[in-house]
């Protein structure tokens, strides 16, 4: 009888991790399902399906100056490595 009650119980036992496990798994698998709103921002931009119609165009002033200090870029060397350091002043 004692033997057969320890088998119940390790039976029960069983059934309830197992259940447990199962109803976490689904929660997972719904979380992971339902996007962010951080994934849900990337997914429109991605999409574009909300941009505007409406060109925006940068002044001739603007551009100029965009595409003059582009071309100045090109005037510098570009360094063997980068050095964080040379940008603080101490």
């Amino acid at each position: 009888m004692m033997m057969k009650l320890q088998k119940t119980i390790t039976v029960l036992a069983l059934y309830m991790a197992t259940a447990a496990f199962a109803d976490q798994d689904s929660q997972k698998a719904e979380t992971a399902s339902t996007p962010s709103q951080a994934e849900a921002w990337l997914a429109l931009q991605r999409e574009g399906s909300q941009a505007s119609l409406n060109k925006q165009p940068l002044s001739g002033p603007a551009m100029e100056n965009i595409h003059k200090r582009y071309l100045e870029s090109f005037t510098r060397p570009i360094p063997e490595r980068f050095d964080p350091g040379q940008f603080n002043r101490q």
